[in-house]
């Protein structure tokens, strides 16, 4: 049995950002820090998993290259107080900033942020998306980060096709089709929801037999879309104040792998 916990979208700021164009009411960003304390908690002591995973939205950012990296340093740092094996994607707050997606790759230790590994009987893919510095920073940088690179798109390719094990993929931004109706912050630019490119990598999902489900952030809301049998679940997030009332989400997975099935199962933190 496998057993692994998925949260997302801290959006850690140690005050309010200015000047980012962020609708900053339904970011709770002061929770972040007693969320990952909540989290830490549940998973060194309680829940005991094999595995964290984290699908970014480290940083709520304020458009400063020097303060994201100082904020992005910060919030790592406290994210190593968890005590099982953590990995995690890099969101388009924490790269909106940046010239190169190696400035944050660098300050959490990854030669790379489109990786995979295993543990017990599955195989784990990070996708990480590049930064394109053609593209504008508007609309939290979704613009500039929110497609796979062509590399990246090959890797994942020749990485199916050698491995042999039962898979979940692991990306920030949302794969599956969705209208966006309804969501805070989406449903105007349904676009700035989802993955660029994210119909070359459905193509590359559906012909591998091994995919169990796709897992993403992002859109700050949680939900479960299916698309060519393959489940695919969104993971709102942390500090968001979903119902409008000061309190925060506090939404995460609990995802369990008997051999045969995924299971998973949402959780909230109340403070």
């Amino acid at each position: 049995m496998s057993k692994i916990v998925i949260f997302s979208d801290l959006h850690y700021a140690p005050e309010l950002p200015v000047n980012n164009g962020s609708r900053i009411e339904r970011k709770l960003m002061w929770y972040a820090l007693p969320m990952l304390e909540n989290i830490t908690n549940r998973i060194n002591n309680e829940i005991k998993p094999d595995v964290t995973l984290y699908l970014g939205d480290f940083v709520e950012d304020f458009n400063d290259h020097d303060k994201d990296i100082e904020n992005l340093k910060y919030i790592w740092n406290e994210f190593q107080k968890i005590n099982v094996p953590l990995y995690a994607c890099i969101g388009n707050h924490d790269l909106r900033s940046m010239s190169t997606r190696n400035e944050v790759e660098q300050i959490l230790g990854y030669e790379h942020s489109t990786f995979s590994f295993d543990i017990k009987d599955l195989h784990i893919v990070v996708l990480g998306t590049f930064v394109n510095n053609e593209l504008g920073n508007e609309e939290g940088g979704i613009y500039k980060t929110q497609f796979i690179s062509d590399d990246d798109m090959k890797w994942l390719k020749e990485d199916l096709e050698k491995n042999t094990l039962p898979t979940i993929i692991c990306i920030h931004f949302g794969v599956a089709e969705d209208e966006m109706k309804g969501n805070w912050w989406f449903e105007s630019l349904p676009e700035t929801a989802l993955l660029g490119n994210r119909k070359e990598l459905k193509e590359i999902l559906k012909n591998d037999k091994n995919v169990l489900a796709v897992f993403s952030g992002h859109q700050h809301w949680t939900k479960k879309i299916i698309e060519d049998e393959i489940p695919y679940y969104v993971l709102g997030s942390m500090t968001e104040n979903i119902n409008n009332d000061g309190i925060p989400d506090g939404v995460y997975f609990i995802v369990e792998f008997d051999g045969e099935k995924i299971s998973v199962r949402e959780e909230h933190i109340r403070l």
